[in-house]
C-alpha cells in the first residue's frame, strides 16, 4: 500500500445483544453487531453491521458506512478553537432490508466536530444533511453525539459509550421528529478476571427509539443484555 494511504491505526469489534419488547417484527430478538474504525492520512473511515434473526425475514441486515476529511490532516493548518479540535467533512450511506422501511436506504453529507478531550476515548458531533431515497424532494438534517467514556469505581473499570441520532421530520415520508438512543454501560471483565484490559466487556445497552422509523406515536424502549470483544 502506498504511504500516502497507509492506515494509521484501526479499531474493530463484534458485540453481542439479546432483549424483547421491540417494535415491528419480533419481539424478542439476538442481534450481531461488527464495528469497525480505522485511521488514514486524511482522515478516518467507520462502519457497522447487524445482524438479526428474525422469524418472519430471516436474517436481517442493516448497515451504516461513513468517510471523514480532517481539516487539519488535508491542509496542514489548525483547525481548533475552544473544544473543538478538529472539524471533518463527512459522507454517510444507511442501508437495511427491514420490510418495516421497504429495503431502507439514505444518504448523509455534512461535517463532524471532533471534541475530544482527556476524559473520553472520543467525543463527536456529526451534523448532515439526510436523505431518504424513498422519500421524493424531501431533505432533512440529522445531529448525532457519538462518545465513549471510560471510567472506575474502586478496582472495576467500566465505558460508558453510545450515540443519539436526532432527525428532523422531513427525513421521513410522514413528516415526524424522530429519536434513537443507544447509550451502553460496560464493564471490563478483561480486567476484573486479570486477562488482558480493554478487551472484553459485559453490561447492557438501552435503547430507545421515539417514533420509530418516522411512524408517529411509536416509542420503543429495550434493555439488551450485551457482550462486546475488541480487537
Amino acid at each position: 500500500m502506498p504511504a500516502a494511504n497507509a492506515v494509521d491505526w484501526t479499531a474493530s469489534n463484534i458485540q453481542l445483544l439479546y432483549g424483547n419488547d421491540f417494535e415491528f417484527g419480533d419481539d424478542e430478538r439476538t442481534t450481531v453487531t461488527v464495528e469497525h474504525a480505522h485511521g488514514w492520512r486524511h482522515g478516518t473511515n467507520f462502519f457497522f453491521v447487524d445482524l438479526a434473526d428474525r422469524n418472519d425475514i430471516g436474517v436481517e441486515i442493516y448497515a451504516e458506512v461513513y468517510s471523514y476529511l480532517s481539516m487539519n490532516k488535508v491542509t496542514g493548518l489548525d483547525w481548533s478553537a475552544g473544544p473543538v479540535k478538529d472539524i471533518s467533512l463527512m459522507a454517510g450511506l444507511n442501508i437495511s432490508n427491514k420490510p418495516e422501511q421497504d429495503n431502507f436506504k439514505a444518504y448523509l453529507l455534512g461535517f463532524s466536530l471532533d471534541l475530544s478531550n482527556p476524559l473520553f476515548d472520543y467525543l463527536q458531533l456529526d451534523i448532515a444533511a439526510y436523505k431518504d431515497d424513498s422519500v421524493s424532494n424531501k431533505y432533512g438534517m440529522q445531529i448525532t453525539p457519538v462518545w465513549s467514556l471510560p471510567f472506575q469505581i474502586a478496582s472495576l473499570k467500566f465505558k460508558f459509550r453510545g450515540f443519539t441520532d436526532f432527525r428532523t421530520g422531513n427525513t421521513n415520508a410522514t413528516g415526524t421528529f424522530h429519536i434513537l438512543a443507544q447509550p451502553q454501560l460496560l464493564l471490563d471483565v478483561g480486567d476484573l478476571f486479570g486477562w488482558k484490559s480493554d478487551k472484553v466487556f459485559v453490561g447492557t445497552e438501552y435503547s430507545y427509539w421515539h417514533n420509530k422509523f418516522g411512524v408517529r406515536g411509536v416509542d420503543e424502549s429495550v434493555v439488551q443484555a450485551m457482550a462486546i470483544g475488541f480487537f
